[in-house]
């Protein structure tokens, strides 16, 4: 997980270079409550990369139990690549904005604030085979 985290980040950096390679020239930039409310969804998305996989699977382990697909690692996995998604779509929005003609200080913060965020998440201990019979896949 720690090497999908920092592909992560590397690809975030990528984003960033792409913004600075090719610039953008748009005939009418865009409307401040479109930037405002862009800006907006991609903060959420940070704070749902944060806290909607603690959500997604809170069922007890005994629902999981009937079904082997589901697995303890497979679950944590899961949760991992959902928080690293919610927080490559805030750079995405930042991207976005970019090429709409947003403000620079506003596309730095959102290419910023999605790299902090990928950077200072850790996605916990991985589960042992004592806690979930782990198969051999």
């Amino acid at each position: 997980m720690r090497i999908l985290k920092y592909a992560f980040v590397v690809c975030a950096f990528l984003f960033v270079q792409v913004a600075i390679e090719i610039p953008v020239r748009p005939h009418q930039p865009v409307s401040q409550p479109i930037e405002i409310g862009i800006t907006i969804v991609a903060l959420a998305c940070i704070a749902v990369g944060f806290l909607v996989p603690r959500f997604v699977f809170r069922a007890p382990e005994s629902t999981y139990q009937g079904n082997p697909a589901l697995t303890p690692l497979k679950r944590w996995m899961t949760k991992g690549i959902m928080s690293l998604a919610y927080f490559e779509a805030c750079i995405l929005f930042g991207l976005l904005l970019h090429y709409l003609g947003a403000r620079l200080w506003l596309v730095e913060f959102l290419f910023g604030a999605g790299i902090a965020a990928e950077l200072f998440w850790s996605p916990g201990t991985p589960p042992s085979e004592a806690q979930g019979n782990l198969s051999q896949d």
